[in-house]
């Protein structure tokens, strides 16, 4: 090979593996050497400070991407301009500190002490902030239009026209800071608020939204909670609530069996999904309360008064509905399997499938001589009433409970009685031809 033809190839390699041997070192350099022999301050990316002190620290516009500072001290450090994407300051104090235009998105502050702290013109795009301390602190130009603020305190803040706030926090914000701005709450969503201390005496809150709400020390007297959610709301013994609410307040949180309400006041009242099996509610009123998906099974409501009372999909088996006012109520898919029905009242406004509502008449009125052929009495709690002479011919009477039922002379004939209970009935003439018996408790032997 020739001097020329050498230097030519050498050349070639040389073109060929320069550059990637440049390529190999800039990568090497950003992905390993960088955070090695970078200083910190300012490149602090990825450090932990967990449970430092940063008393001493500049850290003006630093490079704290993915930074530990959990629990860390630095009140009064200067933040400003610096890149706290994805850092975590979760339990750390930093009352005081400015983070004039600092990037916080995705930040984790949750039970920061920031109080007094100075955010100006911050982003906190999907951070959290729950439990934070934010009081007394600067928010103007702040973007906080997607942050985490459940629990946060925010009484003091103070914010402009160029801070983003979400309707639902902006309305928060207004309740602790400017109360005389709300003309009313009705309907507000105020879920997770912190409005601990908060003056709410004789406010609208028809409808609002307080679950998981802080209200420890708050005054809500005289103020209007009808229809409000006040599941696991937060109160405590400096917390001001008119009787009747604290009585609905312990009924939605309590998940015990049993409870002895009979008589209580519990109308207007938000109480879905509310656990109040086998309570007694005798003689309560609940006119127009919300009780859908309640479990209501083998309580008792003899006579109580749930007009216009929502009982979609509640389940009421084995409860007693005897003389319960249903006029208006809707208990549309409510599981009545055995419930008592005996005179309750309903009217044209009472939404009950066909079958419910034969149900119901039967138990109030009886049904002797009554055309019932082919009817659906599946489960029904038609104990002691009076079916003498009906035309039960193909019925369907599947787990009905008929205990001392009379039902002489009535036409049974291919009726299905399936597990029904007939324990005590009398059957004296019926015609049971055909009828299906399997599982069912028969009366003893009559002449």
């Amino acid at each position: 090979m020739s001097g020329r033809e050498q230097s030519e190839r050498l050349y070639l390699i040389l073109a060929i593996s320069l550059p990637l041997l440049a390529m190999m070192a800039y990568f090497a350099y950003a992905f390993f050497l960088r955070d090695l022999i970078a200083v910190c301050p300012p490149s602090c990316r990825g450090h932990d400070f967990a449970g430092g002190n940063l008393l001493t620290l500049s850290l003006r516009g630093a490079d704290l991407r993915d930074a530990n500072l959990g629990s860390a001290t630095a009140t009064g450090v200067d933040f400003s301009g610096a890149d706290l994407t994805f850092a975590n300051l979760t339990g750390a104090n930093v009352a005081g500190a400015d983070f004039t235009g600092a990037n916080l998105t995705a930040a984790t502050l949750a039970r920061a002490d920031a109080g007094q702290a100075n955010f100006t013109d911050a982003e906190f795009g999907g951070s959290r902030l729950e439990r934070a301390d934010l009081s007394g602190a600067l928010l103007a130009g702040a973007d906080l239009g997607t942050a985490g603020l459940v629990h946060t305190n925010l009484r003091g803040t103070q914010i402009d026209d160029r801070t983003r706030l979400d309707p639902k926090w902006l309305t928060v914000w207004r309740v602790v800071n400017a109360p005389e701005s709300v003309d009313s709450l009705e309907n507000a969503d105020l879920r997770d608020a912190n409005l601990a201390g908060v003056d709410l005496a004789g406010a609208t809150l028809h409808g609002a939204d307080l679950r998981n709400a802080l209200l420890q020390g708050a005054d809500l007297r005289g103020a209007d909670l009808s229809l409000a959610r006040l599941q696991q709301m937060q109160i405590d013994d400096a917390t001001q609530l008119d009787a009747k609410w604290q009585h609905v307040w312990s009924v939605v949180n309590t998940v015990d069996r049993e409870q002895q309400l009979p008589g209580a006041d519990l109308s207007d009242a938000w109480l879905e999904g509310v656990y109040l099996r086998a309570a007694d509610l005798t003689g309560a009123r609940l006119a127009r309360s919300v009780l859908a998906n309640a479990d209501l099974r083998y309580a008792t409501l003899a006579g109580a008064d749930l007009r216009a009372a929502n009982l979609r999909h509640a389940a009421i088996q084995e409860g007693s509905l005897a003389g319960a006012d249903l006029r208006g109520a809707d208990l549309s898919q409510a599981d009545l399997r055995l419930a008592d029905l005996r005179g309750a009242i309903v009217d044209d406004a009472t939404v009950l499938d066909a079958a419910q509502r034969l149900i119901t008449d039967l138990a109030s009125n009886g049904g002797a001589g009554r055309d019932l052929r082919a009817a659906n009495l599946s489960w029904a709690d038609l104990a002691g009433v009076d079916l003498s002479g009906a035309d039960l011919t193909g019925a369907d009477l599947r787990y009905a409970n008929l205990t001392g039922a009379n039902l002489g002379n009535a036409a049974l004939a291919g009726a299905d009685l399936r597990d029904a209970d007939l324990s005590g009935a009398i059957l004296t003439g019926a015609d049971l031809r055909d009828a299906q018996v399997e599982g069912a408790q028969l009366p003893q032997a009559q002449p």
